[in-house]
């Protein structure tokens, strides 16, 4: 039997005994055969009995696959004949599944061998919890995320990121939204919310998009800080950053309504001016020519970024649309107990 004590870290108190959860571990590559070696030889050493490993491989031209394969030979490698970023890949690697719970982790991230319990455990045993996160770090030891906010605009802040680990976040906390680079879910639940939505590709905004929704339907998202993960972000993720940012960034605007919210455009306009524009301006009106080059750089992507979400916000909006109406006929069409509480996916009554 698996003590959900391992959860006193996470507060402290003693609960019931739980049957050891099956975990399914998930993980896409992209082109990672320099630096998913550690990786495989973290994951490797992963004490879980049962564990599930799943490795999907987006079309990498660098061998990966193979590599992944040589490394982890107990891993399930699923190749993709395209690129589905982060998201498709995890929703191709979740369908191929058979555990209880779905630990998604970034191939440039390095679990401790406890890792899987820590955070997979609650998630098994607590209802309330619809995903969880936990400590990430960067390899010098300062704080990544200790669970992230998201800001007026869906600007996505991660708590104590870039500051020294004092232990100033060793207590767990309820937050807006988990990365993506180490999170756990329950499987029935992820295909009760439609699993990340692949229009954010390649990747940023999928996770709290799917957050987002957890917390519609009445789950929290829970902050743990244990496991103690290194991710070495940045490896797994192209220098067009800023073009993704910005145009998953609005696209989650749209879906999750907040364009509907008053001031949301006032806002909008003032950061795009305040950050990037009213700069550029300066550097034109002062006969800058280096300066303008550098904002220019700078910019261009924000700018495009934002023309490619107004061209896909409509197709994405109505998406969204089709995906909240099933989830609700999923809801209304669920058994429902004597008070009239609707069973959540584990039959646990949750109230209408």
């Amino acid at each position: 039997m698996w003590k959900a004590s391992l959860a006193q870290g996470h507060g402290g108190s003693e609960i019931a005994e739980h049957p050891i959860p099956r975990v399914s571990l998930v993980s896409v590559t992209f082109n990672a055969a320099g630096f998913v070696g550690p990786f495989c030889a973290a994951v490797a050493r992963l004490r879980h009995p049962g564990l599930e490993i799943i490795v999907v491989d987006n079309a990498s031209r660098d061998g990966t696959a193979t590599e992944v394969r040589r490394l982890l030979p107990q891993a399930m490698v699923i190749e993709s004949d395209r690129n589905l970023g982060f998201a498709g890949g995890s929703n191709l690697g979740a369908s191929r599944a058979s555990g209880d719970v779905l630990f998604f982790l970034n191939p440039d991230a390095l679990p401790p061998p406890g890792a899987v319990a820590q955070l997979c455990g609650p998630v098994a045993c607590r209802p309330e919890i619809g995903a969880a996160g936990c400590k990430l770090v960067y390899p010098d030891g300062r704080l990544q995320s200790a669970g992230g906010m998201i800001g007026p605009n869906a600007h996505c802040a991660h708590r104590g990121h870039g500051d020294a680990d004092h232990g100033q976040y060793d207590e767990g906390a309820i937050v807006d939204y988990v990365p993506g680079a180490a999170l756990a879910i329950r499987r029935t639940l992820f295909a009760e919310v439609g699993g990340f939505y692949a229009g954010y590709f390649p990747g940023f905004y999928e996770d709290a998009e799917l957050c987002v929704r957890l917390r519609e339907r009445g789950y929290e998202v829970h902050y743990f800080p244990t496991p103690r993960i290194i991710h070495l972000e940045g490896a797994s993720m192209s220098a067009a950053s800023a073009y993704w940012m910005q145009r998953n960034r609005l696209l989650f605007l749209a879906r999750v309504g907040q364009p509907r919210r008053r001031g949301a455009l006032v806002r909008e306009v003032r950061w795009l001016y305040g950050t990037y524009l009213g700069p550029l301006g300066r550097a034109l009106l002062g006969g800058h020519p280096w300066r303008l080059h550098a904002e220019w750089r700078r910019v261009r992507p924000v700018l495009a970024g934002t023309v490619a979400a107004v061209l896909r916000v409509p197709g994405a909006v109505r998406e969204a649309r089709r995906s909240r109406s099933a989830a609700t006929n999923h809801r209304d069409g669920a058994s429902a107990d004597s008070a009239g509480n609707v069973t959540d996916e584990r039959g646990r009554a949750r109230p209408r």
